[in-house]
């Protein structure tokens, strides 16, 4: 008899051993459900990966792994990454209030670091060519993302190369597309207000049912990547791709201000319509037919997507298909 205990000791410690090694596999298993109107569902555990599906609030997924902030998960066919923050776990009651206990300890710092941010002042955002470039404003800038950890350069301010890959760095830890362009949203992130819902910026394949995406006589808006001004737009027509117009006057005013005088030059945008929001380009010249009156645009212009062609050459045009692939990385 004595000399079973040992035995029995040893079966013990290795079901308990066995336990331990399958407990992480058994929280990893669980399911989660989308808890945002729409999360996009990625390739990689990166704002920049490739996106492989949008999912709506309430939506299921089976979490199969983690990295970092992203949870690996599966659904249906696809086998992808979301941000956890935009996901709510079954998980048990233990596991719920020791994520508090370290979320209010990040809390606490965060406060610290918010407080010591508004001691240096809130910088304007910096996009290229805007008022918000001027070199104090950069210094701030540079001053805040050095107290984050992100920036290590000196405070001259040039937004330069070392600066853009702080901010990258920062939009990449907060969740957002690492463009390197410290924007109002940017800003806001470090200064720990919470985001909003982001829309999801998709690819729209124009001659794989994009198409009819938009229909014809559709409005929607449009938003200039690099300026951030919005205006109205109507779909007309377009097969290779989307003749469009401005809506009313002050649309065109705002398309104007844009350009400064008509051009064919493209420019990388974003198109909103029915809540999603989808890469393009545009050019800024009135041409061809129009049908809408007293807009004050004589005709209509171009919008592309991904894999539209000009009417002319019917060939893609790889300046719009390049302002296509810029658009991807910015959010409405």
């Amino acid at each position: 008899m004595h000399g079973l205990f040992p035995r029995r000791r040893l079966l013990g410690l290795a079901a308990i051993m066995l336990a331990l090694l399958l407990f992480p596999l058994i929280a990893i298993g669980e399911n989660g459900v989308v808890s945002t109107s729409s999360l996009v569902l990625r390739s990689k555990a990166s704002a920049d990966s490739a996106p492989l599906q949008t999912l709506s609030r309430g939506t299921s997924l089976q979490i199969t792994g983690t990295s970092g902030q992203w949870y690996r998960v599966s659904y249906g066919k696809y086998r992808g990454y979301v941000m956890k923050k935009y996901v709510t776990l079954s998980g048990s009651r233990s596991s719920s209030s020791s994520s508090k206990s370290g979320s209010s300890q990040q809390t606490s710092k965060e406060k610290s670091l918010i407080a010591t941010l508004r001691s240096i002042g809130r910088p304007k955002a910096c996009t290229s060519g805007s008022s918000g470039d001027t070199e104090s404003n950069v210094k701030k800038l540079q001053r805040c993302l050095t107290a984050c950890g992100y920036y290590k350069g000196k405070i001259d301010g040039v937004y330069g190369s070392s600066t853009r890959s702080a901010v990258s760095r920062l939009q990449r830890a907060k969740g957002l597309n690492a463009t390197g362009i410290a924007t109002k949203q940017t800003i806001g992130a470090m200064f720990g207000e919470k985001l909003p819902e982001d829309y999801v910026t998709e690819r729209l394949d124009w001659f794989h049912g994009g198409q009819d995406r938009i229909p014809k006589g559709a409005v929607f808006q449009v938003k200039d990547c690099w300026t951030g001004r919005i205006f109205q737009c109507r779909r007309w027509s377009g097969a290779n791709h989307m003749d469009s117009m401005p809506l009313t006057k002050d649309d065109t005013r705002v398309m104007k201000s844009i350009y400064g005088q008509w051009s064919w030059r493209r420019r990388p945008v974003l198109v909103m319509y029915q809540g999603r929001v989808y890469a393009a380009s545009m050019n800024g010249m009135p041409h061809g037919t129009t049908t809408i009156k007293n807009n004050n645009f004589p005709g209509h212009f171009c919008i592309h997507f991904y894999g539209s062609m000009t009417h002319g050459t019917k060939r893609v045009d790889e300046n719009h298909q390049s302002c296509v692939s810029t658009a991807m990385h910015y959010a409405w």
